[in-house]
This record gives C-alpha cells, structure tokens and sequence, in this order.
C-alpha cells in the first residue's frame, strides 16, 4: 500500500520562508526613507500571523495526543474489568473439566489460548467503542439528514455507496 502523500513539510516550508521577508523593497514599496521605518517592526509584524499559525498546528498536534492518551487511559479500566471478568469465567470453566481433558491436553497450549483471547477482548472492546460505533452512527446521522433535505431515494444511493465502498474494502 504506498503512503500518503503529506503535504504538511511544504506548508510549514513556504512559512518559514516567508517569515524573511525583503524590507528594502516594502520601503521602495510605501515611499519611505529607510530611517523613518523600523526593520524589526516590519519583519515582526509580517511574522506574526506566520508564527502564530505554527505554534496553533503545535498545540493542536499536541493536544490530539494528549487525548488520545487520556481516552486510552479512561478506557483501560472498561478493558481491565472486561478481561478480568472473561479471564475468571474461562478459569472457573477450565477448572470444571474433567481429569481427561486435562491428561490430554498441553497446559502451555491452552495458556497461550488464554492469553490471546485477553488480549483479542481488548481490540475488539477497542474497535467497537472507538471505530465501529461512531462510523456507524455518523453513517445514520448523515444518511437521517441526506433523507430529510432530499429525498429517500438519495438516501439510499448514500447508504449503497457506503455499502459497495465497504465491500470492495473488505473483498
């Protein structure tokens, strides 16, 4: 799969770039003397906008990951409880089995079973919470709104787009 083309690294590029900008021709520009304008004014007051932009893009980038971290540190006790909940279950289940199934079975295999069903709960409680339900949700929002300005037969070309879409992504 090739990668997306970001386009971020020349945006910042052209605004670094115009952070310099050529004071001898802004003063040809307005007619002035050299000594009646201050060059550091200009150059700070061009900038401005220029830095405040980066520094947005950088608290914006940060606070994303700041709560993404918070929402993985909410969401971990949900997970922790629910693993903790079908780990005890399987024990008790595992424990219940009679003397054969445990002669003639590996312990070590059906450890690892274990494990990799814990660690299954945590993605599939993760999928379903964070990417599942929402899409789902902004799918029937958005198909609600397209039917109520429009018509159901617009409708219903939303929700078949959407469908085929999803089907030649899991094909």
């Amino acid at each position: 799969m090739p990668e997306t083309f970001n386009v971020f690294p020349f945006i910042f590029k052209s605004l670094v770039d115009s952070l310099q900008i050529d004071v001898s021709k802004t003063i040809e520009a307005v007619n002035l003397a050299p000594t009646a304008l201050d060059l550091t004014t200009v150059t700070t007051a061009a900038g401005i906008p220029v830095i405040v932009t980066l520094m947005g893009y950088g608290m914006s980038r940060a606070a994303a990951s700041g709560f993404q971290e918070l929402r993985n540190a909410v969401f971990a006790k949900v997970t922790q409880q629910a693993i903790r909940e079908v780990g005890s279950s399987v024990f008790h289940h595992v424990h219940t089995l009679d003397m054969q199934f445990h002669l003639s079975k590996n312990t070590g295999k059906v450890s690892r079973i274990l494990d990799r069903g814990n660690r299954s709960i945590s993605y599939v409680l993760n999928a379903m919470v964070f990417h599942v339900v929402p899409t789902t949700v902004e799918v029937g929002l958005v198909t609600g709104l397209v039917y109520y300005q429009f018509s159901l037969s617009h409708a219903a070309v939303v929700l078949t787009t959407i469908a085929a879409y999803t089907g030649f992504t899991a094909g």
